[in-house]
């Protein structure tokens, strides 16, 4: 077991192998066209996607590339017997390398890093996963479902799930790409079953995809998990060991940063410099002034989130802990075995995005959701904690007819004919995790869906009632 390097508190610039290119641009944005970020998107992506969830190049470059394929990149290359990934931009002038590690995923190395370099990674190493394929779901793999993925007592959401992989019915436009699409109900003995599954060729209970912000869900719990052990108050300021003593951001509060309120500039939801070009989390995050004063203002941001967890970690001040942390404390209990939260090459976890999953994983969050944070009788989120993410944020009222936003969870009950209370993760590309309460209820739908095409949870959630009501 190992951690191997400390904290980074700046981004380094030098030149090596391949082409350094300087962060120019501040809290971790970047240009998306650009042709460094362009060939890290394709090594992470393919990174994941191949080691982690097991999928073929040839798929890959279909499904996750899709949106950067036809600008004369050459494909990435998979270095099985290393478990990197190289991917480089049309004139070689740029050569990005992402590193797989099984328990820790895949990391990004940032432009003055080499293939030498890697062994200096985090790595921590724990348990494997245990054999639970005889096991009844959620705790285990087995289910009883036909072939056709729905339960025999619910036939009428059949043609619910069909809608749901059409591309059309839930579209703001046609073109979504749904892979997955989970249904889970409980009963009276408080007993979860899942009532249909169904997965895209090519993706199955054990091969995932990158949460993007549903990713923003599973860090608030972390967040509500340290509070419940008394690690810290979210009602009190964020620690942040960058912030001198007399800074004004040293007054914005772990729940101004839960609700996107910081007033902090960022670059709202382009992250790109962190995501795929090998920035480091505690730079991009820790460097932006204040726009507003905290608590005025809501800016979805991918900086408030990192904030969170930069908070944890130093809060932690234990590098193994912290590493060990979203697994011993919250996944591995819930027996999220398939999710691996990805770092950057300083330690710190990417936490605004970079989790890979299942959807059955995604599953087991909605239910220990839906439990309001409790697992197996033991209760890991304080009490009244889902009351609050599932609330409006202050700083953004409810408005009819448009999404809602509480803290780290988007609301859909504004939205027509959706039920009161009814909230969800929301991914770039369609990850949802939705939780319908009153109605015991967990819709999980994954997707990648291509840029400029949103699927449209809501209306799944009202199809999925309305089948419901069928049922005798």
């Amino acid at each position: 077991m190992r951690f191997l390097i400390p904290l980074l508190c700046c981004a380094l610039f030098s030149s090596g192998v391949s082409a350094a290119t300087p962060y120019l641009m501040p809290a971790g944005a970047a240009d998306h066209e650009a042709p460094d970020i362009v060939a890290g998107y394709r090594a992470i992506f393919t990174c994941s996607a191949h080691f982690f969830a097991g999928r073929p190049l040839n798929d890959i470059l279909k499904v996750e590339l899709v949106d950067v394929q036809g600008k004369g990149f050459p494909d990435p290359v998979i270095d099985e017997k290393r478990q990197l990934v190289i991917a480089s931009d049309p004139t070689n002038t740029f050569r990005r390398i992402a590193a797989y590690r099984p328990t820790m995923g895949c990391t990004l190395l940032p432009p003055h890093w080499t293939l030498s370099d890697i062994p200096r990674l985090p790595n921590v190493s724990y348990a494997p996963a245990p054999d639970v394929s005889g096991q009844a779901f959620p705790t285990g793999d087995k289910v009883d479902l036909p072939a056709n993925g729905i339960d025999p007592a619910y036939p009428q959401l059949e043609n619910v799930l069909a809608k749901a992989f059409d591309g059309v019915t839930h579209a703001k436009k046609p073109g979504t790409v749904t892979t997955a699409v989970l249904v889970l109900k409980r009963d009276k003995h408080n007993h979860y079953k899942l009532i249909a599954e169904r997965y895209r060729p090519g993706f199955g209970i054990h091969s995932g995809y990158r949460t993007w912000s549903t990713a923003k869900g599973i860090t608030a719990a972390l967040l509500a998990v340290a509070s419940q052990q008394g690690l810290l108050d979210l009602d009190k300021p964020v620690s942040i060991p960058e912030w001198p003593v007399g800074d004004p951001r040293r007054s914005i509060t772990y729940k101004q940063l839960m609700w996107m309120s910081s007033g902090l500039y960022s670059g709202g939801a382009n992250s790109a410099a962190v995501y795929f070009g090998g920035q480091d989390v505690v730079s991009a995050a820790t460097g932006t002034p204040l726009e507003a004063k905290p608590g005025t203002r809501w800016k979805y941001a991918n900086n408030d989130t990192l904030l969170l967890m930069r908070s944890l970690r130093h809060l932690l001040a234990d590098d193994l802990r912290y590493l060990r942390f979203p697994y011993d404390e919250l996944l591995h209990p819930l027996g999220m075995f398939h999710t691996r939260m990805e770092v950057d090459h300083a330690g710190n976890f990417i936490a605004s995005s970079q989790v890979y999953t299942t959807a059955r994983d995604l599953a087991r969050f909605g239910i220990f959701l839906d439990q309001d944070g409790v697992h197996q009788g033991k209760r890991l989120l304080p009490e009244g904690w889902i009351q609050f993410v599932s609330a409006p944020a202050p700083t953004k009222p409810p408005v009819a007819g448009e999404w809602g936003y509480g803290a780290q969870f988007w609301l859909l009950d504004t939205m027509p004919e959706v039920p009161k209370g009814t909230y969800t993760t929301f991914g770039n590309k369609g990850q949802y995790v939705t939780v319908v309460p009153g109605h015991d209820l967990v819709i999980v739908r994954t997707g990648v869906d291509p840029n400029g095409i949103e699927y449209k949870q809501d209306r799944l959630v009202v199809d999925v009632l309305k089948a419901l009501k069928q049922v005798p």
